[in-house]
């Protein structure tokens, strides 16, 4: 009995109804009740206009015509001369342009929908309110108004045309249909008047063209989207306000200082102090090598920066032109003791998230073109790096050009430094950068 009273005291009490907390209301200065009133509309009432997808000038002034609408009861709900009279605004004071205002067509799916016009006076409290008329504002090109000459030299080739397609020959109807076919107006195709200057636009077209220039006036030019388009292009970011060639591209700009105090060097600075030979997988790395000082840090660390490159595009498998990054013992023996901060800066540069597509493959091989114009002092023979990126003359040809350099024919004194026959030297190319740089320019297409 206990437990039973101990637990009837522990019930949480209802709380009914009436117990609730009162809402309260947030007192605002100035709340007054509104008086609305409603006013019957009389022989002009207000006019709600609409212009959709037209731009009409503000200082264009619409007269008002009035006609008795032919079946008052179309418009239920409607009070007034609303509902006995339509209204129509025109305007011709446009000089290609006629502007009409229309009531919407009864029948359509806003036809029971009413319009008002509110006035209201914070002061009194009163609101005057009065139905309102819906109209949309369409524009139109007035009507070209022909000649008397014109129009008599019309009508009398029309005249001989119906007679040649009624009584010629076969030749003759033939002659007829294809001159109908393919007429052309003088205006048009007279491509400029005697004193130099554009012929006269019909009027529909220079409507068009007036109403077009407030809506492009945004659009980029042709300069604008040019240089946006060359922007884009994979290929290292020069300085065109460079004055001199070694300031265009720097080891700085193409490999990263941080990147460069990386770069190991002490195995080939010894190997080149004790003159020995170690191989290496490119003939364009190797072939530089003999001919470096081995207290040339800088061209050293691009020479290998360079051979990292070029082992990671040559060792990465190509898949519908995208290369996948090499896979882990292939990077093992490419890197050497090339640090992994180095490799995973090239694999951030050039790959997205291990997979190389054809623009950032591109942007590698158009680096490797500015480091090589910086290794051969900016006239760098294409032959070995060519033959390492496995390409044909035209296409390395075209990434030289990409970084502003001039593609020319091996010269007779390379030749015989390099104990080359005439025929072989003639597959020989020589890019040469120097200033003023000259890009590919961006073509558009054929003006028409």
């Amino acid at each position: 009995m206990m437990a039973d009273k101990v637990e009837k005291s522990k019930k949480r009490k209802r709380h009914t109804e009436d117990s609730s907390k009162p809402s309260k209301r947030v007192a605002i200065d100035g709340d007054k009740q509104i008086n609305l009133s409603v006013h019957e509309t009389g022989k002009w009432a207000p006019i709600i206009a609409s212009t959709p997808g037209l731009a009409m000038p503000s200082e264009i002034n619409l007269k008002p015509y009035t006609k008795t609408r032919r079946n008052p009861h179309s418009n239920p709900g409607k009070s007034g001369d609303i509902a006995t009279k339509e209204l129509i605004l025109h305007s011709s004071e446009h000089p290609k342009l006629d502007y009409t205002a229309r009531e919407e067509e009864t029948g359509g799916a806003d036809s029971l929908l009413k319009h008002y016009v509110g006035v209201y006076d914070p002061e009194t409290g009163k609101m005057e309110v009065i139905e309102a008329r819906k109209m949309v504002v369409r524009g139109s090109v007035r009507a070209h108004q022909a000649s008397a000459e014109e129009e008599m030299s019309l009508n009398m080739r029309e005249r001989r045309n119906v007679l040649g397609q009624t009584f010629g020959t076969k030749k003759a109807r033939k002659a007829i249909a294809s001159v109908t076919e393919n007429a052309i107006s003088p205006d048009k195709s007279a491509r400029k008047l005697a004193n130099g200057q554009a012929p006269k636009l019909e009027g529909a077209a220079a409507a068009i063209i007036a109403n077009m220039a407030e809506a492009t006036k945004g659009m980029s030019s042709r300069d604008e989207l040019a240089k946006a388009a060359d922007a884009a292009k994979p290929r290292p970011k020069a300085n065109e306000d460079a004055i001199v060639i070694n300031d265009v591209y720097t080891v700085n700009s193409l490999i990263g200082e941080e990147t460069m105090k990386l770069i190991p060097v002490k195995q080939w600075q010894d190997a080149i102090k004790k003159r020995q030979e170690f191989p290496l997988s490119s003939r364009y790395v190797s072939t530089r090598l003999v001919t470096t000082r081995w207290d040339s840090v800088e061209r050293l660390k691009t020479l290998r920066y360079m051979l990292l490159l070029l082992d990671v595009y040559n060792k990465s498998a190509l898949a519908k032109s995208i290369r996948k990054w090499p896979s882990r013992p292939d990077l093992k023996e490419l890197m050497g003791d090339m640090p992994e901060a180095v490799l995973e800066g090239v694999k951030r540069k050039f790959t997205n998230g291990g997979q190389m597509s054809k623009y950032q493959g591109d942007l590698l091989i158009t680096h490797l073109c500015a480091m090589a114009c910086l290794v051969d002092n900016f006239e760098v023979d294409m032959w070995e790096l060519q033959d390492d990126l496995k390409l044909e003359t035209k296409p390395m040809s075209q990434y030289f050009n990409e970084i502003g350099a001039k593609i020319t024919a091996l010269g007779e004194t390379e030749r015989k430094k390099l104990n080359l026959t005439k025929a072989a030297s003639t597959q020989r190319r020589v890019a040469k950068l120097k200033l003023p740089l000259e890009f590919p320019k961006v073509s558009f297409g054929r003006k028409r």
